[in-house]
C-alpha cells in the first residue's frame, strides 16, 4: 500500500497533498468531527517496517504536542491507520520560507528578515526551554502565513532519522546546507545547533543563497574548514552589527556562538533601540522639565484606581443582588419540578425556566468575574489569563492558543492588572467586532523584560478604539505598546515592559526624590537639606543612574511607579 487511506478513524478525510519530502507527505484534510481544515503528515512508507520508527514517531509527537506557542505549528493528534502512522497538524494557509523568498525575487528586506528571524528565535527559545532541540531548521521548515506570521514546523521529526539523515539519498543537500560542523563530525550537540542553522537561513534571506554552496564534498569541506563568509561582501547594505550577529551564529565552534536564543533576541533588541532612540526614551508622559507631567501622571493613576474600585463595587452588587436572587429562583424551580411530578407539561415548563435561569446565572457570574477578576488578585496573571481564555472558549466557541511562561515571581499588581485588562479588551474586540474564530496569547519573561503578544484571525478591522484605555494604562506604567491591523482584518498587539531589579535607595536619596516631587529646584533642595547644590547634583546623578532616567521629571515618575514616593 503506497497511498494512505482516504478516511482516517472515520474522522479525518484527506482532500489533497500539499507537500512532500524526506519526512513524508503532507495532506490537507477535513476534520469532520470539529468541521475544520487540518494538515495530516504521514511517516514515509520506507520507515513503516523499521522496528523503532513507529515507536519513535509516537514518542516524539507526544513530546512536541506539549509545545504551545504562536510561532510553532500546533499538533492536534497522533495515531495509526492500518500501517500508516500520522500526525494531525494545524493547517496553515501560507507558504514555506523558500517559496516566499523566491516569490519576492530571492532576497528579503532587512526589516522582513528581522521579523522572520525574531519570530523563529522566539519559537526556539520556547522549545529549548522545554529541552527540545529542533535539529532541522531550514527554509522549508519555516512557514509564513497569509497574515505574515512565522510558524516553525517539524519540531522533533528530525529525531526519527537521527544522524542517518546525513547519508539518506534525496535529503543530503537539502539539509546539509544548514547543518553545523559538530553534526558532520558526530560530536555532541547542544541547543545552539539550531542557532547555527538559523544563521544559515538568515544569511540566505539577505543574500539569496546559503553561506556555503557547491556539490556535497565541497559543502562539507566549506562547513568544516572555510572562513565564515562576510555577509556585507554579498550585501553591502546590511548594517555592520546585524552582519556580526549572523557571523557569530555561524561560528564553527559551538562555544563561540550565542549560547541561547534569548541571548540573540536581547542583542537584537538592544540594536533596534539604538536605531530608534524613541524606544529608549523616557515613558511617553515625560517630555519636559515641568511638574505638569507629574500632575498628569498622578491624575491618570487616580482615575485608573477609581475605575477599578467602581468595577469591584458593581461586581459586589451583582453578587449580592442579581446572583443571590437567581440562586433563590433556581431553588424554588427545583421545588416546583418535584411538586409537579404528575403534570408532565407543567414540569417541563418549570424545567425550561430553571435551565434559562441557570444560563442567566452563569452569564451574570461571568460578568461579575470580568468586572472584578478575583483569580488575578489571588493567584496571579497566568492563571487569570488561562481562566479568561477558557471562559471565551466556553461562551463564544473561540479557539485560544496560550503560551504563558510561568513567572518565578509575580509582577507588581498594577502591571498584572493592566496586562489582564488589555487581554480582556482584545478578546472582547476579537469576538464582538473582529469576528475572529481563533486568537493566540503569549507571555514571556526574559531577564528584565516582559513581552506580551496577542493576535487574532479576525476579518473586521473595527473596534480598535475599545483598546484605548487599557493601552494608555500600560503606556502610563512604562510599557511600549504596538498595535497593527493585518490586511485580513486581524489584530496584532505587541507589548514590551522593561523590569528593573529592586533598588536600594539611601535615606538621603529618598529625601531628594520627595523634594523633587514637590517641584523644588536644586538650590531649594539644598536649602531644605542644609547641603550644597553640588551635593544635590551628586545625589541626582546617583538617582538617575539607579532609576535608568536622565531628567528630574523622569526620575519622579519612575519613583512614583516603583512606590518610592507617594502621589
Amino acid at each position: 500500500m503506497h497511498m494512505p487511506p482516504p478516511l482516517l478513524k472515520n474522522r479525518y478525510r484527506l482532500l489533497a497533498p500539499i507537500g512532500q519530502g524526506g519526512m513524508g507527505t503532507v495532506y490537507r484534510a477535513h476534520d469532520e468531527a470539529l468541521d475544520r481544515e487540518v494538515a495530516i503528515k504521514f511517516l514515509p512508507p520506507q520507515h513503516h517496517t523499521k522496528p523503532t520508527s513507529r515507536a519513535r514517531f509516537i514518542r516524539e509527537a507526544q513530546v512536541i504536542a506539549r509545545l504551545t506557542h504562536p510561532n510553532i505549528m500546533t499538533i492536534y493528534d497522533v495515531d495509526f491507520e492500518d500501517i500508516w502512522p500520522y500526525l494531525v497538524l494545524e493547517y496553515i494557509n501560507g507558504q514555506h520560507l523558500h517559496a516566499y523568498q523566491v516569490a519576492r525575487g530571492g532576497v528579503l528586506s532587512l526589516e522582513e528578515s528581522l521579523r522572520i528571524a525574531q519570530d523563529t528565535l522566539h519559537a526556539l527559545a520556547y522549545a529549548h526551554g522545554q529541552a527540545i532541540i529542533h535539529r532541522d531548521i531550514k527554509p522549508t521548515n519555516i512557514l509564513i502565513t497569509s497574515a505574515n506570521q512565522t510558524k516553525v514546523t517539524d519540531f522533533g521529526l528530525a529525531f526519527i532519522h537521527g544522524d542517518s539523515r546525513m547519508t539518506e539519498e534525496g535529503m543530503i543537500v537539502g539539509t546539509l546546507l544548514y547543518v553545523a560542523p559538530e553534526v558532520i563530525l558526530s560530536a555532541p550537540i547542544d541547543y545552539n545547533l539550531d542557532l547555527y542553522a538559523l544563521g544559515c537561513v538568515w544569511y540566505e534571506m539577505l543574500t539569496g543563497r546559503p553561506p556555503y554552496t557547491g556539490d556535497l564534498a565541497a559543502v562539507i569541506s566549506q562547513i568544516l574548514n572555510a572562513p565564515i563568509p562576510n555577509l556585507r561582501d554579498a550585501n553591502p547594505q546590511i548594517p555592520l552589527e546585524i552582519a556580526q550577529i549572523i557571523t557569530k551564529l555561524l561560528a564553527k565552534r559551538p562555544d563561540e556562538r550565542f549560547q541561547s536564543a534569548a541571548d540573540v533576541l536581547e542583542r537584537l533588541s538592544s540594536w533596534e533601540q539604538r536605531q530608534h532612540p524613541i524606544l529608549k526614551a523616557s515613558p511617553p508622559l515625560v517630555d519636559e522639565e515641568t511638574t505638569e507631567s507629574i500632575a498628569l501622571y498622578t491624575a491618570l493613576e487616580d482615575t485608573a484606581t477609581a475605575l477599578e474600585v467602581e468595577r469591584r463595587r458593581l461586581a459586589t452588587m451583582l453578587e449580592d443582588t442579581v446572583i443571590g436572587s437567581l440562586n433563590l429562583l433556581l431553588s424554588q424551580a427545583g421545588l416546583y419540578e418535584q411538586t409537579l411530578a404528575a403534570n408532565a407539561q407543567a414540569r417541563t415548563a418549570a424545567s425550561v425556566l430553571a435551565s434559562l435561569a441557570r444560563q442567566t446565572l452563569q452569564q451574570v457570574r461571568d460578568l461579575a468575574g470580568e468586572l472584578y477578576p478575583a483569580l488575578l488578585e489571588n493567584l496571579g496573571l497566568e492563571p487569570a489569563l488561562e481562566h479568561l481564555a477558557h471562559q471565551y472558549t466556553r461562551t463564544h466557541g473561540l479557539r485560544v492558543e496560550l503560551a504563558l511562561q510561568r513567572m518565578a515571581e509575580r509582577l507588581n499588581p498594577p502591571l498584572e492588572l493592566a496586562l489582564y485588562r488589555l487581554a480582556q479588551d482584545a478578546l472582547y474586540r476579537a469576538v464582538q467586532r473582529g469576528r475572529a474564530a481563533s486568537v493566540s496569547i503569549a507571555l514571556v519573561r526574559q531577564a528584565d523584560r516582559i513581552q506580551f503578544h496577542f493576535s487574532d484571525n479576525g476579518t473586521q478591522s473595527l473596534g480598535v478604539e475599545a483598546l484605548r484605555a487599557s493601552r494608555q494604562r500600560l503606556e502610563q506604567l512604562g510599557g511600549r505598546v504596538q498595535t497593527e491591523i493585518q490586511p485580513s482584518g486581524g489584530l496584532v498587539i505587541q507589548v514590551v515592559l522593561d523590569l528593573r531589579p529592586p533598588l536600594d535607595l539611601t535615606p538621603r536619596e529618598h529625601e531628594v526624590l520627595a523634594l523633587l516631587a514637590q517641584g523644588l529646584t536644586n538650590k531649594q533642595i539644598a536649602q531644605q537639606l542644609s547641603v550644597s547644590p553640588r551635593t544635590v547634583n551628586f545625589h541626582l546623578d546617583n538617582l538617575y543612574s539607579k532609576l535608568g532616567v536622565n531628567s528630574r521629571t523622569a526620575a519622579v515618575l519612575a519613583a512614583l511607579r516603583q512606590g518610592f514616593i507617594q502621589r
